[in-house]
């Protein structure tokens, strides 16, 4: 095929890429029984497409324009938020902002976060053993 990927119609390729998304079975069997459900969410895990589907999803969230003190890292699913200040106080208020952000994206995306695996750490010249809880709203 001459110049595949510049050629390919996007029209077909995102109709290709829903019906790669949407028509999933899975399938669980014993002995001598087999179950099969139709899967509606997600991505193909082991497929050829899943990392790349994935990495264009995920992208979104990380082209966001987050504050200066901001700096937002992804590796697969984990995203770390580093951000910084003057102050704890300052860093809280920044903290919260771009919380509000990324749950204002995935609230958008039709995804969460899992709060138990949510963790936060502050690293301060400071000798502080002030609890936070930050919430995904």
């Amino acid at each position: 095929m001459e110049a595949a990927f510049n050629s390919a119609w996007a029209p077909s390729v995102l109709k290709t890429s829903q019906k790669i998304t949407t028509a999933k079975k899975a399938t669980i069997g014993t002995n001598n029984t087999e179950l099969e459900s139709a899967v509606s969410e997600g991505l193909p895990q082991g497929s050829c497409l899943g990392p790349g589907m994935w990495n264009i999803f995920y992208n979104s969230l990380l082209k966001i324009k987050f504050t200066n003190s901001t700096k937002v890292i992804a590796f697969a699913d984990v995203l770390l938020l580093l951000t910084g200040g003057e102050t704890v106080s300052k860093i809280e208020n920044t903290v919260k902002l771009e919380l509000t952000i990324i749950s204002t994206w995935a609230r958008e995306n039709e995804v969460g976060f899992n709060e138990k695996k949510s963790k936060e750490m502050l690293m301060t010249w400071r000798k502080e053993n002030k609890e936070r809880k930050w919430k995904f709203t």
